[in-house]
């Protein structure tokens, strides 16, 4: 009795799925809490705060954001293109490519995060100077860093890691099977 493997790789559709969500999502932000409230600015990718007291100059830090992150979309949805559609061939590239332009949309939003706080720096005495962190002064807490959007981006790259593998065992069994003769 023969089984037949499955020809989709599970892992790459639902690492897609997981990339097109993370669109929606806020992928950095600051929270404020103090004196019993709670304030947040969260940016992604379909515009961000115009305004936010808790950082200096923020104008121009949302408009760095606003200004490049239209080309991490393009390699989210790439990304989430090349995850989907290699799942269903027997090709590893499409998958491969996906995980480039996945690591390269992490790898960049992280470096347009550093690069508008580092001009949002510049000439300030107090200013957030790190992607990540948090600060408390005077029963006021400023915490700042990535959040869900980019960390669901995350887990659907190491999906397409794990599909890639995955995808690879599933195509070379296929290929040992179909080369050994018939008895």
């Amino acid at each position: 009795m023969k089984s037949k493997l499955p020809k989709v790789n599970f892992l790459g559709v639902i690492a897609g799925i997981l990339a097109l969500v993370s669109i929606l999502l806020p992928w950095w932000g600051i929270t404020a809490t103090g004196f019993g409230s709670t304030t947040s600015s969260m940016w992604g990718f379909f515009g961000g705060p115009s305004r936010n007291p808790d950082i200096n100059n923020s104008s121009g830090f949302s408009s760095t954001i606003v200004t490049y992150s239209p080309i991490i979309l393009a390699l989210v949805l790439l990304t989430t293109a090349l995850a989907i559609a290699g799942s269903f061939t027997a090709r590893f590239r499409f998958l491969a490519g996906g995980l480039v332009t996945s690591i390269a949309a992490v790898v960049g939003y992280a470096e347009l995060i550093s690069y508008a706080l580092s001009n949002n720096c510049q000439g300030a005495a107090a200013c957030i100077t790190s992607p990540t962190g948090s600060e408390s002064a005077f029963g006021l807490t400023l915490t700042w860093g990535f959040q869900l959007g980019f960390y669901l981006f995350l887990a659907a790259t190491i999906l397409v890691v794990i599909g890639l593998v995955f995808h690879q065992t599933l195509t070379h069994r296929e290929a040992r099977a179909e080369a050994s003769p018939k008895k």
